[in-house]
């Protein structure tokens, strides 16, 4: 397996599994922190940009961030110190709800979500791209323990 990151094939396992598919195993490349599964087969076209993740009747994005409120606060008070005034952007943001609290003190926040109605959510309020190539080179210095969000001064074109 190669992380389509930075390319690297060294991983190790983390704790947790996949809700809807507790046979998957959960990795993280040791160059760059990227978390994937062991396997992504079962994800079929469009499977994220339609809400395929959340089932035959995906719940209300007010709803999704009622029910991630929790764990976006836990991660915003794990990393509030690091983020007056850097650029973050948070790859797989889900709802956008830590996006929301973090641009609070962030100078800039961005997210990447594949679930398109997200996306609409958000769209006169923070900015979510559909995809890591639409990110315009932002650069990363840091990685957050919280292991999505990372941090970078720089943004090239």
């Amino acid at each position: 397996m190669n992380c389509y990151l930075c390319k690297l094939t060294d991983f190790i396992r983390r704790n947790g599994q996949v809700r809807d598919n507790p046979k998957l195993k959960v990795f993280e490349c040791t160059g760059c922190g990227l978390v994937t599964l062991s396997s992504l087969g079962h994800i079929h076209a469009g499977f994220y940009e339609d809400s395929g993740m959340h089932g035959t009747e995906p719940t209300s994005i007010d709803t999704w961030l009622k029910d991630t409120e929790w764990d976006d606060q836990r991660r915003f008070d794990m990393v509030k110190a690091m983020l007056p005034n850097k650029k973050l952007l948070d790859f797989g943001c889900g709802a956008g709800g830590f996006l929301s609290k973090a641009r609070q003190l962030a100078g800039l926040v961005e997210g990447v979500e594949l679930e398109l109605r997200v996306q609409k959510h958000w769209q006169d309020e923070i900015v979510i791209h559909s995809g890591v190539d639409e990110c315009g080179g932002i650069r990363f210095n840091n990685r957050f323990p919280c292991g999505r969000a990372f941090v970078g001064p720089d943004r090239h074109a």
